[in-house]
């Protein structure tokens, strides 16, 4: 989904990362509106595109108003509304954490500090070196000595990045929601 930049709104996940499709949450969920606000199945403002863990663990955690305007969850912010790089940050292990008392709250009851995420950032990190790679090396003549030494490097990470996406993907696909 564009609006998200093809990723999960919650835990940042690429959505090409998984293999499977991502799903639609609702920032007020059904079981809140359900009866009262209908509406609310297909207003924009509360659909967000999630990965299946982060859509599965939020469920139906609600604390709110379902006839409060603009919508509001006061256990979320609402990244319909709310750009989420101004609350999160990644840190240099690929941990998502957020200084705002908010943000920290969401880490916890969306479990985003899952190893799992720390992984998936840890493979995206390596593919973006491979594309860095293939940049430097296609200015260069494949007969230098620079062009053998970055495709070695290059080949040991493509190789890397593919055990760890492997080992990513099937944990991911796993049954519980704490990989």
């Amino acid at each position: 989904m564009k609006d998200f930049s093809d990723r999960c709104a919650y835990c940042n996940l690429f959505d090409k990362s998984i293999g499977i499709s991502f799903e639609i949450d609702h920032y007020i969920p059904k079981k809140a509106f359900e009866n009262k606000r209908p509406e609310l199945l297909s207003l924009y403002d509360n659909l967000v595109y999630s990965c299946k863990k982060c859509n599965q663990i939020k469920g139906s955690q609600f604390k709110g108003d379902v006839y409060s305007v603009p919508l509001n969850n006061e256990l979320f912010y609402n990244p319909s509304v709310v750009d989420y790089n101004t609350i999160f940050y990644i840190d240099e292990f690929g941990t998502i954490s957020s200084d705002d008392e908010k943000g920290q709250s969401m880490i916890n009851l969306l479990k985003l500090y899952r190893p799992i995420n720390n992984l998936a950032w840890i493979c995206e990190k390596l593919n973006e070196s491979r594309f860095r790679l293939n940049e430097k090396m296609s200015i260069l003549d494949t007969s230098s000595d620079a062009y053998k030494f970055y495709k070695e490097i290059k080949n040991t990470i493509t190789e890397l990045y593919a055990d760890l996406r492997d080992y990513f993907i099937a944990n991911y696909n796993e049954i519980g929601v704490y990989n």
